[in-house]
Parts: structure tokens; sequence; C-alpha cells
């Protein structure tokens, strides 16, 4: 049995940029963790096309540039249809439970520029298994009104045991999301987005799991994120970040 509580409010703040209110932050996620959906808005036999999106950074000097990439899988064709990207720079840190101030633009952007239409969203990070119930997934869920699931390597907040099972509130003993072993020796953390319900969440996360910790349309996304990391990397382009990405229709 493990237990997360997340890093304390005197590490966040910490770690948050000079001139950043923590306070508001946290006004913010409550109020839009009030707006989170736990039911299906979709049904999810009727699901073909699921989008999973996630970034990837280079850091050069004080600099720091994202590249997100989104990717459209069907299900029906077993087969990723499309990928989008967007690059740009990024002015805030990586800080635990603030993932959303620092990940939500570039996601949103790659987002947009599918043109493929999603039933559903994975997101590379926490949704309702997150101390203040909005992780990125909800945040991103709620904001642009679809369903998202999330979907991260690393748990964030709450109690699990050594295998498969639920992930539970360590003050509350409220179900906040699923562990699933996606890959042979490591677990895959399942939450609740926007829109969907955890059983269902869990139902699609494990149809695209195939011997690897992230479903199939994150594991793209990963892989070609990475990919256009290397390529900008060799000779970055200041004046125009964003002439890297394209979309691909496969």
């Amino acid at each position: 049995m493990r237990t997360s509580r997340g890093p304390s409010e005197g590490y966040v703040r910490s770690r948050a940029p000079r001139g950043f209110h923590l306070e508001v932050a946290r006004s913010i996620q409550r109020m839009l963790a009030g707006r989170v959906v736990e039911r299906d808005l979709v049904s999810v036999d009727d699901v073909d096309i699921i989008a999973g999106i996630d970034v990837a950074y280079i850091e050069k000097g004080s600099e720091e540039i994202g590249i997100s990439v989104a990717t459209a899988y069907s299900l029906s064709r077993a087969s990723v249809i499309e990928w989008s990207c967007w690059v740009g720079r990024i002015v805030f840190p990586y800080v635990p439970t603030l993932l959303s101030f620092r990940e939500l633009k570039p996601m949103v952007n790659a987002y947009l520029r599918l043109r493929a239409k999603p039933q559903v969203v994975l997101i590379d990070g926490h949704g309702r298994a997150h101390p203040f119930r909005l992780g990125i997934a909800s945040h991103f869920g709620v904001c642009m009104r679809v369903p998202t699931i999330g979907v991260a390597k690393s748990l964030l907040y709450g109690r699990v045991g050594n295998g498969e099972g639920p992930i539970i509130d360590p003050d509350t003993g409220e179900v906040i999301g699923w562990a699933v072993r996606c890959a042979p020796s490591k677990l895959t953390y399942v939450s609740v987005g926007h829109g969907i319900s955890l059983e269902s969440a869990v139902k699609l996360v494990k149809r695209l799991c195939v011997n690897s910790q992230m479903p199939i349309p994150i594991l793209h996304s990963h892989n070609r994120a990475n990919e256009l990391k290397r390529r900008i990397g060799r000779n970055i382009d200041w004046e125009n970040l964003d002439s890297a990405c394209s979309t691909s229709i496969i």
C-alpha cells in the first residue's frame, strides 16, 4: 500500500513564479472542480475517435520551449488517423498540482489543430486524482467542453495497493481513480477528467494499452513530440518556433 498526499502548499509556493497568486489559482481550481461531470456524456460503446495529448520540452539557458502533440486514434480502424502539434515558449515552471498553468495552453493549441473530432481526449496527467480535484485533464475537459480522461505514470494524490485497484482519497475514503496494469511491471493511474464515468474511463484506457504504460494515442504523441524535440533542438528558429509544426493525416 502506498499513499501520497501531494506536495505541501509551502513547497508549491516556493516553486511558483514570483508574483504568482497561489490563493487565486486554488480558487479557480475549486470553482472549476465544481463543474466537473463524472458521468458519461458520450456512450463509450459508440466511441471511435480518441485523442491523446502530451508535451515535451527543450531548455536553452533561461528559455524553455514546449512541444505539444495531439494524436487522433480510430478504434474501428485500430490505427492513428491524424496528429497535430504546436511549438512555443513556456514561461510557467513545472509545479506539482499546478500543471495546467504550464501545459493547458500548448495542449489546447495542438488539440484545436486536429481536423478529426475526437469523442474523448486522453491527457498525460491527472484528472480528479488531485488534491484539489482539478488536475490538467479536468481543467482541459471543463474548459473545452469535451470528455477527458487523466492518464498518469506516477501517483500524485491518493492511496493505492501494489496492483490494479482503486485510488482512494486518504482523507475522505472516496474513490478518485483507478490503478491499471497497462505494462507488465508498471501501474498506470487513471482518473476521470470530465464528462465520463470512472468505469468507462478505465474501460477505454484498457482497450488502448498494448504493453506500454501509456495508451496508444498518448504514446504516439509522446514519440512524435520527442522526435520534434530532437529536430528542433538542433537548430532553433526563435522567431518562427511554430513553423516546425504541421497537421499530418495518415
